[in-house]
């Protein structure tokens, strides 16, 4: 991440280098922009995989949907949890963040009382985060990995992040 700089961006994107500069005010605006689109591509994953997956459970959706979407977009994902880069006062970030956590935390048990949905989201959020982290960064494979168990690759864990019996439930 520190060697993002306007200058690159703006090069990679084929515009003048005053550009992002314009529309973005700063580099931590740039990122935060970035950061906030890759929320909302989370929210569309879950609510998608929503509709493809209604056979699945609340939190096996959330699970799979989240670990899908990290190991699919790994430097996004990395960079949506970069505070250190962002911009914390993006009215854009801030929202789209919200909304995310408002989602995995519908999905987690949409039924319950506000006190048993929230932790629902954590201990499925937790259990999502931790295991896409595990598997970007090559450790869930290399540590647990089976071809006696069909885990032997990052697609196999992800397959299972979308069990019932994997994902923590009530």
């Amino acid at each position: 991440m520190d060697a993002v700089t306007i200058r690159a961006c703006a090069r990679d994107a084929g515009v003048s280098p005053g550009a992002p500069i314009h529309h973005f005010g700063s580099l931590k605006g740039l990122l935060s922009a970035l950061a906030a689109q890759g929320f909302d591509m989370l929210v569309t994953r879950l609510d998608a995989d929503r509709e493809e997956k209604a056979d699945r459970s609340g939190g096996a959706l959330l699970v799979g949907a989240y670990v899908a979407f990290a190991v699919s977009n790994p430097k996004l994902f990395d960079l949506m949890w970069r505070d250190d880069v962002l911009d914390l006062g993006h009215a854009g970030l801030q929202t789209a963040r919200q909304r995310s956590l408002e989602r995995l935390k519908g999905l987690s048990d949409p039924l319950a009382d506000e006190r048993n949905a929230q932790l629902g989201a954590i201990r499925n959020w937790s259990l999502a985060h931790g295991l896409a982290s595990l598997l970007i960064n090559r450790r869930m494979v290399a540590a647990l990995g089976s071809k006696d168990h069909g885990l032997a690759t990052t697609q196999d864990f992800v397959a299972l992040a979308y069990s019932d019996e994997f994902a923590a439930e009530g």
